[in-house]
């Protein structure tokens, strides 16, 4: 059994960074402490995650405070979502991922899952020397299990320098969360098989025609509608090695009969995300006058995301 998976997709994504309504006023005047935030990237996107591999979906993206003030400046860096749910959102289609912010300056959780971050009194602060700067770097990481779907989930945020024992911001600067998901699909089998190498084997048992009694199935799971592949090495045969004798077969996949003559082709309905067993069958032609023998013959599948 070979699975393929090959897909790619490009997003391009105009997103904007103006800060929210409620941060229009004017922020805390200080002569003394004069903070800005510099990033080089305005989106935190995590790119090309792929649901079905073994990477997480986890980014660092780092922020430098930069002080142009005559005296230290002290905060907590907060984060706040600007008049919408706390997660991400995908285009189309409704609910949210939940996420994680890790400030990992202070190694505190700087997530804002009710709206705002919650600066606690212990938490180390950020402090910023006259004419000095500071890096900060974040983690980000999204909930797995809710990227189910391809293509780009976001949210805006808004990070605010918020003064160590009060609420003033010192400097504030919004940035895009996101996480790009790939198109992918991948495929397996259950039932009764047995493994030889990367192979599975089907003993089909003693040929007669019509549908052999063995139960196996194909399990998918694509985060869009698909496409199955099957090729035959001997174009719809079962055939006995250094002879000229041969069954003839064909494959049956869910409600659908696959002939092998040529490149067999099953498509799911649908656009949606799918997890599905499909059962496999193989309907065996006229076994009449055939020699005794062992017949057989290799089917490769391949899936792919459409």
């Amino acid at each position: 059994m070979k699975t393929l998976i090959s897909a790619t997709l490009a997003f391009a994504a105009a997103l904007a960074s103006a800060a929210p309504a409620w941060a229009q006023a004017s922020l805390a005047a200080r002569s003394d402490c004069a903070l800005r935030i510099d990033s080089a990237a305005t989106n935190w996107i995590i790119q090309g995650y792929d649901p079905f591999a073994t990477t997480a979906p986890i980014g660092t993206f780092d922020v430098m405070f930069h002080n142009e003030g005559g005296a230290a400046c002290a905060f907590d860096p907060i984060f706040v979502v600007d008049q919408e749910a706390f997660g991400l959102t995908q285009a189309g289609r409704t609910g949210r991922v939940t996420y994680t912010l890790l400030d990992q300056f202070s190694n505190s959780n700087a997530t804002p899952v009710s709206g705002r971050t919650i600066a606690r009194f212990t938490q180390r602060p950020v402090v910023v020397q006259p004419r000095g700067q500071q890096l900060v770097r974040f983690q980000f990481s999204a909930d797995e299990d809710g990227l189910i779907a391809d293509g780009l989930y976001t949210q805006r945020v808004t990070l605010i320098a918020q003064e160590k024992g009060r609420s003033d911001a010192l400097a504030m600067r919004s940035f895009v969360l996101g996480v790009n998901v790939l198109p992918s699909a991948v495929l397996g089998l259950s039932g009764q098989y047995r493994r030889n190498g990367g192979q599975a084997l089907v003993d089909l048992g003693e040929l007669s025609e019509g549908v052999a009694r063995v139960p196996l199935n194909v399990t998918v799971a694509s985060t869009r509608a698909y496409r199955l592949e099957f090729v035959s090495k001997n174009n719809g045969l079962l055939k006995m090695a250094n002879t000229d004798w041969s069954v003839p077969y064909q494959l049956m996949v869910g409600e659908s009969t696959l002939s092998l003559a040529s490149t067999a082709k099953y498509t799911s309905t649908g656009k949606d995300p799918t997890r599905e067993t499909l059962p496999m069958r193989f309907m065996i032609g006229s076994v009449a006058g055939k020699r005794a023998g062992l017949y057989s013959d290799l089917i490769t599948v391949s899936i792919a995301p459409r």
